[in-house]
C-alpha cells in the first residue's frame, strides 16, 4: 500500500480569502481574537483511494508515532502486508525518536522522503490541505475549536470517507 502523508495546522483566527466586495475594501469577519489551533494529520491511501486523518494538539514525534500506529492497524487488518509511506522532511519526521521508531518497524513500513522544499510534489498539499483552508476555514469564525474540528471532519468525510474503528467507511 502506498501512502502520501502530510500535516496541516488550522487556527481558530479566520483567514480572509477571495470574497466579493467593493474595490479597496476588505471583508470584515467578527472574531474574538483567539489564536487557538490544532494539527491535522492526513494520509491518502493508494490503491484504496481512501483518506485517513486525525486531530492532535500539535505536530511532534510522539503524535506522529501515534498516528503511524493507527496506520499500522489499518495495514494489518487489510489485505496489504507492507506500507510505503511518502512524506516530507518535517523536523519531527527526521528526529532521533522517529528514526528509532522507524528502525523497529521495518517488517511493515518503508519510508520515502520527498525532496526538501517541494510541497508541490505531495498531492495532499493541493487536494486536501489547501481545500480545507479554502472551503472550511476561509472567511469564517468558529466560536470554539471543537466546532471547527467538527466542520473539518464533516468536510473530509463528505469528500473522502473516514477512518472508523479500524476500518474506512463513509457517512451516507
Amino acid at each position: 500500500m502506498l501512502v502520501f502523508e502530510d500535516e496541516t495546522t488550522i487556527t481558530q483566527k479566520p483567514c480572509i480569502r477571495r470574497s466579493m466586495g467593493f474595490e479597496g475594501q476588505q471583508q470584515r469577519i467578527e472574531h474574538n481574537g483567539s489564536r487557538n489551533k490544532f494539527s491535522t494529520y492526513i494520509s491518502m491511501l493508494w490503491p484504496d483511494e481512501k483518506l485517513m486523518y486525525d486531530f492532535y494538539d500539535r505536530m511532534n514525534s510522539s503524535n506522529t508515532i501515534d498516528y503511524l500506529e493507527n496506520l499500522r492497524k489499518y495495514v494489518m487488518n487489510s489485505r496489504w502486508k507492507r506500507l510505503i509511506l511518502i512524506w516530507d522532511h518535517a523536523s519531527f519526521h527526521v528526529s532521533k525518536m522517529m528514526n528509532d521508531y522507524i528502525k523497529t518497524q521495518k517488517d511493515w513500513l518503508t519510508i520515502i522522503y520527498l525532496p526538501k522544499k517541494a510541497p508541490y510534489v505531495n498531492p495532499n498539499e493541493r487536494k486536501v490541505n489547501q481545500q480545507i483552508k479554502s472551503c472550511v476555514c476561509a472567511n469564517r469564525f468558529y466560536e470554539n475549536i471543537e466546532d471547527q474540528k467538527t466542520a473539518v471532519s464533516e468536510y473530509l468525510d463528505k469528500r473522502f470517507g473516514r477512518w472508523i474503528d479500524g476500518d474506512l467507511g463513509y457517512d451516507t
